[in-house]
C-alpha cells in the first residue's frame, strides 16, 4: 500500500516555542494510525496543519506524493483529509440528513428551495453505505453521543475525504459506544479509507490500530507496526521511564461503616429552569472513595458544582460528619474541611497569571502560617511553595513565573498539594487527570489513595472509566441527572457499567423514573 500523507521535516514555531521540531511522519493508506505523547508533546498541533488550521513554519506535507500548501480546512477537504473534532459542531434541532448537509444543500432542479427528500435519500444511502446505525429523519439532539459523533465523520465522508483525522474520538462514549465506533472505523478502513486517530488511551491504541507514532517534546520519538510493541512500551516512550499503567486499590483498611458525606434528595435546575439533578442521594464512607461514572453531560459538573458551592440545590441536604452543609460557600467548605479539585483547573483551580507561590495558597490564603493581620507573609509563602514543589515533585521552569506557564500534569499537581496539604475531612476530585499526562496521572493516583489510606474520604467524579474502576471503593452511576445503579470494581465489568451510564438498570430494565 502507498503512502496518503508524509510529511517531511514539519516544524511549527510560535515564537521561540517549537511545537512541533522536524516531524518525519508516513500514514499508509487504508490503515488506522495513531498518534500518541504526553499532553503538549505537539500532537494537535501536527494534525492542525494537516487540517489547513495552521501553517508550517518550515518543512512539507505530501498527500499521494504530491507536495500541497494546506492554507484551510476547505483546502484540506479538497485534498481528501477530514477532521472529526473532539467537541462534536452539530446543531442540535435540526436532523442528521440537515446535519449532514450542512453548507452543501440540495435544491430542487431550477430553483432555490431544498429537495428534502433528494437529501434524506443521499444520506440514508451514506449510511447504508458505511453500515452506521442511524435514522437520518431524527433530530440530533433526540440521538445518543456515540451517534452524534458517526453524524460527525457522515459529514466528512459526504465531502467525500479519504482521510479522517479524529481528536480523542472515545472521550464522551460509553463502552458500548467505543465497540460500535471500532466496528465503524474497521469498516471504514476495509473500503479503503484512512483514519488518524488522536489519542492517550494505550490500550485502545492497541485494539484499534494498525501502527503507532509517539510524539514527546515536539518531536518523533519512535513509529512501529502496533504489532510489535506493547502498552508498556509505548508509555515509557511518551514518558522517558518505566510507568505504572493499572491503578492498584491495594486497601489497607476496608472504609468504615461510619458515613463521613451524605448527600439525601438533590434536586437543582440550571440557567435555564431545566432540572440537571433530580432527587440523588449517596453515602461516602470514613476511609472509602467513592467512584462517580458517567457520560458527560448527565449532570456530573452540575452534582460537583451544588457540593462545592458553586451552585445551589433546590431540594436535599448535604451533611459532612453529620453537620448540615447544604449550600454553603466554597470558603465555608474549606473551613470545614472539605478539599476541592475542580473539573476545569483553569476556570475554577488555578489563577493563571499569578506566581506558582500565589496560587499555592490560593484558598488558604488566610492561614495563619501565612498570614497576619490580614498581611501576608511572602517568605512563608515562598516557603510553602517550596516545601509543595519538593514533596510533590511539582517541575517548574521558573520557580518565580506564573503558574499558566507550566504543563497541565504539574499545573494540576499544584492544586492536588495545595487541596491535600490543607489536612481536609473530605476530598472531591471531579476529573482529576484530564488533559494529564501519564507520569502525573500515576502521582496524582498515589496521592488520592495515600489520602484514602489515612482513613479519610474521597469523592471520585470521572469520565474515565479505568480510573473510576481503579480507585474507587464502591461506584455509582449517573445518568439524565439520577443514580442508575450502584457497583463493587471488584464485582463489575466495562460493559456492566456501560449499560448503567446508558440508563439501563441491572436485568435490563431502563433507567430510573423521572
Amino acid at each position: 500500500m502507498g503512502n496518503v500523507i508524509e510529511t517531511v521535516g514539519l516544524t511549527k514555531a510560535f515564537g521561540d516555542f517549537v511545537a512541533n521540531d522536524h516531524i518525519d511522519l508516513i500514514v499508509r493508506k487504508s490503515e488506522i494510525k495513531c498518534i500518541v505523547g504526553e499532553n503538549g508533546a505537539g500532537k494537535s498541533t501536527l494534525m492542525n496543519m494537516l487540517y489547513g488550521m495552521l501553517q508550517p513554519t518550515s518543512g512539507r506535507i505530501l498527500i499521494r506524493g504530491e507536495e500541497v500548501s494546506l492554507r484551510s480546512p476547505t483546502d484540506a477537504i479538497k485534498h481528501g483529509l477530514g477532521m472529526v473534532h473532539q467537541h462534536f459542531k452539530l446543531v442540535p434541532s435540526l436532523a442528521v440528513y440537515e446535519n449532514v448537509l450542512l453548507g452543501t444543500e440540495i435544491l430542487h432542479k431550477g430553483s432555490r428551495l431544498i429537495d428534502t427528500q433528494e437529501e434524506i435519500r443521499s444520506v440514508s444511502a451514506l449510511i447504508k453505505k458505511y453500515k452506521f446505525d442511524l435514522d437520518p429523519r431524527a433530530k440530533v439532539e433526540d440521538i445518543s453521543v456515540g451517534s452524534r459523533q458517526c453524524v460527525e465523520i457522515l459529514k466528512m465522508l459526504y465531502r467525500n475525504v479519504d482521510v479522517l483525522i479524529m481528536d480523542e474520538p472515545t472521550a464522551v462514549l460509553t463502552p458500548q459506544e467505543v465497540d460500535k465506533l471500532f466496528d465503524n472505523l474497521r469498516e471504514l478502513r476495509g473500503q479503503g479509507k484512512t483514519i488518524i486517530v488522536i489519542t492517550h488511551k494505550l490500550r485502545e491504541v492497541m485494539e484499534i490500530s494498525d501502527s503507532v507514532t509517539v510524539i514527546k517534546h515536539g518531536k518523533v520519538v519512535g513509529s512501529m507496526a502496533t504489532k510489535d510493541s506493547s502498552q508498556e512500551q509505548i508509555a515509557q516512550m511518551m514518558v522517558g521511564r518505566e510507568v505504572v499503567l493499572t491503578v492498584h486499590n491495594d486497601v489497607t483498611t476496608p472504609p468504615s461503616e461510619e458515613v463521613a458525606f451524605s448527600a439525601k434528595g438533590l434536586s437543582t435546575v440550571n440557567e435555564y429552569g431545566k432540572e440537571v439533578l433530580h432527587k440523588l442521594s449517596f453515602d461516602v464512607h470514613r476511609g472509602e472513595i467513592l467512584g462517580v461514572a458517567g457520560v458527560e453531560g448527565n449532570g456530573q459538573t452540575e452534582l460537583v458544582k451544588v457540593l462545592t458551592g458553586l451552585m445551589t440545590t433546590t431540594e436535599g441536604k448535604v451533611t459532612l460528619d453529620g453537620v448540615d452543609i447544604t449550600n454553603q460557600w466554597p470558603d465555608q467548605l474549606r473551613d470545614d474541611g472539605v478539599a476541592i479539585i475542580p473539573e476545569d483547573r483553569f476556570e475554577d483551580g488555578l489563577c493563571a497569571t499569578m506566581s506558582v507561590a500565589d496560587n499555592c495558597i490560593a484558598g488558604h490564603h488566610g492561614d495563619p502560617a501565612v498570614c497576619r493581620h490580614g498581611i501576608l507573609n511572602r517568605r512563608a509563602v515562598l516557603a510553602q511553595r517550596d516545601a509543595l514543589l519538593e514533596k510533590y515533585d511539582i517541575r517548574v521552569g521558573d520557580i518565580d513565573g506564573q503558574v499558566g506557564a507550566l504543563s497541565g500534569g504539574n499545573a494540576q499537581k499544584v492544586i492536588v498539594a495545595r487541596e491535600l496539604e490543607s489536612a481536609p475531612k473530605f476530598l472531591i476530585a471531579c476529573q482529576p487527570t484530564r488533559g494529564v499526562d501519564i507520569g502525573a496521572t500515576e502521582s496524582i493516583h498515589e496521592e488520592i489513595l495515600r489520602f484514602r489510606n489515612a482513613g479519610s474520604s474521597v469523592l471520585l467524579v470521572s469520565s474515565e472509566l479505568t480510573e473510576v474502576l481503579g480507585l474507587s471503593d464502591r461506584i455509582v452511576v449517573m445518568c439524565k441527572g439520577q443514580i442508575t445503579g450502584e457497583v463493587l470494581p471488584r464485582e463489575t465489568t466495562s460493559t456492566e457499567l456501560g449499560l448503567l451510564m446508558a440508563g439501563v438498570k441491572k436485568g435490563g430494565g431502563e433507567g430510573l423514573e423521572g
